[in-house]
């Protein structure tokens, strides 16, 4: 493990990291916090772009 590379190689990983943004755009939005939802809402759409649909594992030598 080089640089801490492989520790977004679990599905799991990066499925909580995009669920944690997930509940804090919820959580902000419930406040009435329009602003700070939009923000983690943006957070959340980027996980899942980068950690669900593009990821690719690092290759391994």
């Amino acid at each position: 493990m080089k640089g801490g590379e492989d520790f977004f190689r679990p599905l799991w990983i990066r499925a909580l990291i995009v669920a944690a943004c997930a509940g804090w755009a919820v959580l902000e939005w419930i406040n009435g916090q329009t602003g700070w939802a939009m923000m983690a809402g943006a957070a959340t759409a980027y996980g899942v772009w980068s950690f669900l649909i593009a990821y690719e594992p690092p290759k391994q030598d």
